[in-house]
């Protein structure tokens, strides 16, 4: 990403920590959308947590591009208000029984 560790370690904002932590964020992205092809295969007790974990930690990605990438000295967090607000979400998706293997078969 062309940072140095003086770059990082000085923990200022730069365009090139900006450009780093997009694609970082992109990354991480990608991983939860992946993750959430399996969570329907988890256990009716586990699906809602880690539903509830994606949705959480997503939203506190979207606070690190709130904060201008600034997590140096600023903390990306979601608020109780929103965590409240994610719970049902989270567990609507929970409820969802899990697809069986004959019909990825038709997919």
């Amino acid at each position: 990403a062309g940072l140095s560790d003086e770059d990082i370690f000085a923990g200022k904002v730069t365009d090139k920590w900006r450009n780093f932590m997009k694609k970082q964020i992109k990354r991480a992205r990608m991983f939860f959308d992946q993750a959430e092809n399996g969570v329907s295969e988890l256990s009716a007790a586990s699906r809602w947590p880690v539903w509830a974990s994606l949705l959480l930690y997503r939203q506190i990605l979207d606070e690190i591009e709130v904060n201008d990438y600034n997590n140096f000295t600023k903390r990306a967090y979601v608020g109780k208000a929103k965590k409240l607000l994610s719970l049902p979400i989270a567990y609507a998706r929970s409820v969802v029984p899990p697809r069986s293997t004959s019909s990825l078969a038709k997919v």
